[in-house]
């Protein structure tokens, strides 16, 4: 699926006055220096408009990743082809056209990259290039950069390992190109990228001499850096610092000549010219970034991008100086911009759904939808609020109004139906007739903050039956795919934040597991078809596989286990489609439980 739109609808998403959440995880300028792309925590990639005055104004959010994006990079020559790719911490990777938004081609891989290079060289190499991938593996994978699929990797005969970071650098003396890389444990190595890609060969990186090392601050660490210009760097630290610094002409050191004629070397350390830094948030981590524009008004600039949501722009001098005295002088922030920023300045915004239900908001006046869930089938917008209040209201007939007629036929008009039951926030909320039409079309679940599960008649507005979970938080609930029933009915599940899970049958009105003895979050729910076991999957890779019928841990957790195994003896996902649970990874090896193997 490569996202495109193979019909004629579309969809429009109202905001109202408070911006979608961004967390900003990765940040890059793309070539043109015309625009910023931004990926976050949940998920989104943002395109921001950048003007030649280093103004920033939010242009459209891309949705294309279930879990927190990783890095960013350019895809192809810019020129040519606007497109960039993206790749998230389960694996998922994207490339988009920024020009128009459109995700052009997508795959999953079992590789979690930490940083991307792009690599096309015309005359030595057919198709689109090369993406120089690493993380949280070994060494370098190779993707094609237009079909995304891997083509060879990079691989150290000693010390293999994973990389920290790496760049491509061009030899002007002999025109050829190498990829330098730094591995977590400090080791510098050189692939030759103009070589033969099955006859790559590896640098002897013992010829590279140590020159001069400086070390980060009390509580800082140092996270990238740039070449400004012939001996000038930049260097920056992940809490969102960055410091310039002048090396001498003659590289690090100074000879001197004593009387006896005897050549000493005094080392000289590089003096620090400027520094720059952020006021605000300087506990969060920061992604940064430098861009030297190539045309006019050829800007040096450093960017930077927060988990708040906020990006930084700093205009570096073409000639960094200190102050008289010698200390270093700090640069100022030339511009810094949030998408609620975007919010705030256009104040022509149609009103979301929720912003005239007065009855639910806060003390600043907006109304706290802490869950929601869309019923197309009848055209209902079901949300929870902070309060425990679960309103039920005409979704289409309401965003239209507040599209195309500014909220007037909205303004005198409050939700159809009103549900009150719990006395915390709503956390959580499932439609079971929208993943089994044999399921009673009026039947809504609900989980609050405080361990309770409702089932409501949404027609009547009745509540049919408490359930206390005795737990945490009910995060979500699941329900159980329709080749698994128990006593010819399917089963919900509810994943609490104490990392409990508790299974519910709503015909019998009753409670038949609760699992309490996962250590770490639970990151994947699997059912048996035939069997009644329940395997549950934590963060830490451990599995737990639990009887249904008896309550009892059949088989004690363990990591390592197989997905093949899985597959092979038929456990299948909770039916969810908008579950949020990234995959466990899986190794392969044998495991043995209740005869199978």
């Amino acid at each position: 699926d490569s996202f495109t739109m193979r019909s004629s609808l579309q969809a429009v998403a109202l905001w109202g006055r408070k911006a979608p959440p961004h967390s900003i995880t990765a940040i890059m300028i793309t070539d043109d220096q015309q625009m910023i792309v931004t990926g976050g925590q949940e998920g989104q990639l943002c395109l921001w408009n950048l003007s030649s005055e280093l103004k920033i104004s939010a242009k459209e959010l891309l949705f294309g990743h279930s879990a927190s994006v990783t890095c960013l990079a350019r895809a192809r020559d810019f020129s040519k082809q606007p497109f960039i790719v993206s790749a998230a911490e389960n694996g998922e990777m994207c490339v988009w056209n920024v020009t128009n938004g459109q995700c052009v081609e997508k795959a999953t891989l079992p590789y979690r990259h930490t940083a991307i290079c792009y690599y096309h060289c015309s005359f030595r190499m057919i198709g689109e290039g090369w993406l120089l991938c690493c993380g949280e593996y070994q060494d370098v994978l190779i993707i094609d950069a237009k079909s995304l699929v891997i083509i060879h990797t990079f691989i150290s005969s000693q010390s293999p390992d994973w990389i920290n970071c790496m760049c491509i650098v061009h030899s002007m003396r002999i025109q050829e190109d190498s990829l330098l890389v730094v591995s977590v444990a400090g080791e510098l190595k050189v692939w030759d990228l103009s070589s033969s890609i099955n006859s790559i060969q590896v640098y002897d990186y013992c010829d590279f001499s140590l020159l001069w090392t400086e070390v980060s601050g009390s509580g800082q660490f140092f996270a990238g850096g740039e070449v400004l210009a012939a001996h000038r760097i930049i260097i920056w630290t992940e809490d969102g610092h960055s410091y310039i610094y002048q090396l001498l002409n003659s590289g690090l050191s100074k000879s001197i000549y004593p009387a006896d004629g005897r050549v000493l070397k005094e080392t000289i350390y590089p003096h620090l010219l400027c520094s720059t830094s952020v006021q605000e948030n300087k506990s969060l981590p920061f992604v940064m970034g430098y861009m030297n524009e190539r045309k006019e008004p050829f800007y040096k600039v450093l960017f930077s991008g927060e988990v708040s949501g906020r990006i930084t722009l700093w205009h570096i001098p073409d000639v960094p100086v200190s102050k008289f005295d010698g200390s270093p002088k700090e640069i100022p922030i030339t511009t810094t911009w949030t998408l609620q920023d975007n919010f705030d300045k256009h104040h022509t915004m149609s009103q979301s759904i929720i912003d005239y239900f007065s009855g639910f908001r806060d003390e600043n006046g907006i109304a706290v939808v802490t869950s929601s869930e869309y019923v197309p089938s009848l055209d209902k917008l079901i949300c929870g609020c902070e309060d425990g209040t679960i309103f039920i209201t005409q979704a289409l007939n309401a965003a239209k109004a507040g599209l195309l007629e500014g909220g007037s036929l909205l303004k005198g008009s409050l939700p159809q139906k009103v549900l009150k039951g719990h006395h915390h926030s709503v956390t959580s909320l499932l439609y079971p007739h929208g993943l089994s039409s044999k399921l009673d079309q009026s039947w809504l679940v609900s989980g609050d903050q405080d361990s309770w599960v409702i089932l409501w008649d949404i027609f009547t507005e009745e509540i049919l039956h408490k359930f206390f979970l005795q737990a945490g938080l009910v995060m979500s609930l699941l329900m159980s795919p329709e080749n698994f029933k128990l006593r010819s009915h399917q089963v919900i599940c509810c994943v609490c934040s104490d990392h409990s899970v508790a299974l519910l049958h709503l015909e019998e009105r009753r409670c038949l597991l609760s699992a309490r003895k996962h250590l770490f979050p639970v990151r994947m729910i699997k059912w048996h078809p035939v069997e009644n076991f329940l395997i549950v999957g934590c963060a830490d890779d451990s599995v737990y596989i639990w009887e249904i019928e008896t309550g009892k841990l059949k088989f004690y957790p363990f990591s390592s286990f197989i997905s093949l195994c899985i597959k092979a003896f038929g456990w299948v996902e909770s039916s969810r489609k908008d579950t949020v649970m990234p995959s466990l990874a899986f190794t392969f090896g044998w495991a043995a439980f209740n005869g199978f193997v």
